[in-house]
């Protein structure tokens, strides 16, 4: 069903400005410049690069390393005039063989054959992060772009308010004329006259209000936006009624489906596992090369007054800790319990979201029908009443009276079309969908 009685007070609004921005225009705009949305694509770089820091420690390591000491502490200066040749067996007096210095340069290289496979779950659990992040990317854009529409909505919204303004204003000038005639024709009194003057000046202080309403909308939109609220610009469309209908059902296995917050705690229990797998490496053995080349003086740094090198394995395994293995190994498997118990809320919680979201549609649906109906009862009100007081038969308070009502049904009609609109992307948001989905609010 479409709805054409907006035709009969809603047109386009342009308020200095020749440009009409489109809700496509406005979303896009804000994707690329909300500053939460910012935030959030940096944290993803972050992750990102926690990654490769998480394979790195799978490759091997090479340090360049100088080292100065000088000692007169008998073992340590001893090894010193061994490491450059130096050391008299006949002529030194081991208790007391006087301070030595000495320069020592070279390489150390560290290889990693196997921790458990604790290296290699850490790059697990950081490509976890990395998603888990993307998840949360997807939610703020969700955000985003619902907080654009409401806004963009508003700004529709406003712009008709000014529009029924505006007829409030030509109404009130028509009474005010059809006043004067009815009382030249001496079928009226002064004070209808008067009475109409000064209904006409109400409905002009409410087009005043309606316009700086307006100017809030378009700059709470730019906000929306990621933009300074400064400026002029004017907003492309009006409010408009299309047919939707929705299966809650549904709907609510869509949003399970669908919402990022879901999908970033399935992320979050998968982590929860490889914490569990973590807390088990610990009951493995830990296996390493390393390497050593160096250089030493004991005159100047990078002199080579002797070399030497060493290579080999190492291996250990943790056989007592006081029990710090188990503990960790029975957190990581409560944590498990408590993600899932995390999960199972935010489930319910979706399904009433989506549930009230529904309602709230099921409700601004009947809304325009009643607001609808109502509109036209008031317009054909008001066009019986008009005739009567031409013929001097109603009065002037009950003819702005009348108009009152049309008025007010006139508002209510675009108020009702409002929240029409607001509850169709509010089901989409709930959903998780509305990034997507948002173009057919306006198409």
């Amino acid at each position: 069903m479409k709805i054409r009685l907006l035709s009969v007070f809603l047109s386009i609004l342009s308020f200095g400005s020749s440009y009409a921005l489109t809700l496509e225009e406005a979303v896009k705009t804000a994707l690329e410049k909300n500053n939460l949305l910012r935030v959030k694509r940096i944290e993803v770089k972050e992750k990102f690069y926690d990654v490769k820091s998480a394979k790195a420690r799978l490759l091997p390591s090479l340090e360049l390393y100088t080292e100065y000491n000088k000692t007169t502490d008998p073992p340590y200066a001893i090894m010193n005039r061994m490491e450059v040749k130096k050391l008299d067996m006949m002529g030194t007096n081991f208790n007391d063989p006087a301070k030595y210095q000495l320069f020592k340069t070279g390489l150390k290289a560290k290889v990693p054959i196997w921790y458990g496979g604790k290296l290699r779950i850490a790059v697990d659990l950081a490509e976890k992060e990395l998603k888990a992040t993307e998840e949360q990317v997807k939610k703020s854009k969700n955000q985003v772009v619902f907080d654009v529409v409401k806004a963009y909505y508003g700004v529709l919204t406003a712009k008709a308010f000014v529009e029924t303004a505006q007829l409030a204003v030509r109404d009130a000038e028509k009474h005010l004329r059809d006043a004067k005639t009815v009382y030249r024709a001496g079928l009226g009194l002064k004070s209808d006259v008067l009475r109409a003057k000064v209904y006409l000046e109400q409905m002009e202080e409410n087009l005043v209000k309606a316009k700086s309403n307006y100017e809030i909308a378009l700059r709470a939109l730019k906000v929306a936006m990621g933009e300074f609220p400064k400026g002029s610009t004017s907003v492309d469309g009006d409010l408009t009624y299309r047919e939707y209908s929705f299966n809650l059902d549904d709907l609510i296995e869509r949003a399970l489906k669908n919402r990022p917050e879901l999908k970033e705690l399935e992320v979050r229990l998968e982590q929860t596992e490889d914490m569990e797998r973590m807390a088990k490496a610990d009951f493995l053995p830990h296996v390493g090369a390393f390497g050593n080349l160096f250089m030493a003086d004991d005159t100047a740094p990078w002199n080579k007054e002797n070399s030497s090198w060493a290579f080999g394995f190492s291996a250990s395994l943790n056989l007592f800790s006081g029990g710090q293995k188990f503990y960790r190994l029975r957190k990581s498997r409560i944590s498990q319990l408590k993600v899932k118990e995390f999960k199972e809320r935010a489930e319910k919680g979706i399904a009433f979201e989506v549930s009230q979201a529904y309602y709230h549609f099921i409700s601004a649906k009947k809304r325009v029908d009643l607001a609808r109906a109502a509109l036209e009862s008031a317009q054909e009100s008001l066009r019986i009443v008009e005739k009567r007081y031409r013929n001097g038969v109603a009065n002037i308070t009950e003819l702005l009276d009348t108009q009152t009502a049309l008025n007010r049904a006139r508002s209510a009609f675009v108020a009702a079309l409002s929240a029409y609109s607001l509850a169709v992307a509010e089901i989409y948001y709930s959903t998780g969908e509305l990034p997507s989905k948002y173009t057919e609010l306006v198409n």
